[in-house]
């Protein structure tokens, strides 16, 4: 598989991706798989952040970075990695301050997170939806949805998105609707080369080889081994940055 040469990096995701508990951004695994690839980065992951906040922000993002950075949108990679299927997020008028890193975007505080750690803090929007509104089937449907309406997106403006999984976020059983939809997305844009499976992942990884933080983020020693990982198979997948492509 080659692909255009890229001038820009955009990752997204939520706390794994952010790089939460590490000492400085520079250690989070997008920063040094842009490093590697010799190319400047921006990182819009948040922590408790949801997988329609990435489709969110991704899109609504886009053009700006773009725009920002001086590359046409078809020299961007997008690395998106998928989270947690319970958690959601909605609109309000008090804003979501505290518990976690929030990128600084225009109304990202307006958007409240919702999500089941956010019951033990006694958020009364989180426990609303998980009782009257989340199921996992209904989660399943609309992540997939989700997924196959960004990358169809994303290749109709000639971005190169690529995917990977946070943890075994796919661990509910699939109906048939939500295989369908996952079965309409390309598994070699996937690292672990699965949409349907999510065994693979920046979790499964590191997991027993490197320590964790208190609050089980993973730490500087398991972002740079995963970063080399996904560094290799973006590389044998043909993506490079511009000055090594010769371009």
């Amino acid at each position: 598989m080659t692909s255009r040469p890229i001038r820009l990096l955009v990752a997204n995701g939520c706390s794994y991706t952010r790089g939460a508990e590490l000492g400085r951004a520079e250690d989070a695994w997008p920063a040094l798989v842009a490093e590697a690839l010799g190319v400047p980065w921006v990182n819009l992951g948040c922590d408790g952040g949801s997988n329609r906040r990435v489709v969110r922000t991704t899109v609504g993002q886009l053009d700006r970075l773009a725009e920002a950075h001086r590359v046409p949108v078809e020299e961007m990679l997008v690395l998106c990695m998928w989270t947690g299927l319970s958690r959601h997020e909605c609109y309000t008028r008090r804003r979501d301050k505290g518990h976690g890193f929030r990128p600084d975007l225009p109304d990202e505080l307006r958007w409240h997170r919702l999500s089941r750690w956010r019951i033990q803090i006694e958020d009364q929007l989180s426990e609303a939806y998980y009782r009257h509104l989340w199921s996992t089937q209904g989660a399943m449907t609309n992540f997939a949805l989700d997924w196959l309406m960004l990358d169809g997106y994303l290749r109709s403006r000639g971005v190169q998105g690529r995917y990977v999984f946070a943890w075994d976020v796919l661990r509910f059983r699939q109906d048939e609707q939500s295989r369908r939809l996952l079965g309409g997305l390309d598994p070699a844009t996937v690292y672990g080369g699965a949409v349907t499976s999510s065994r693979v992942s920046f979790y499964s990884d590191i997991l027993g080889r490197f320590p964790t933080g208190e609050m089980q983020h993973p730490l500087e020693e398991a972002h740079a081994s995963f970063g080399s990982s996904l560094t290799g198979w973006l590389r044998d997948q043909g993506i490079a940055g511009v000055t090594a492509s010769g371009g």
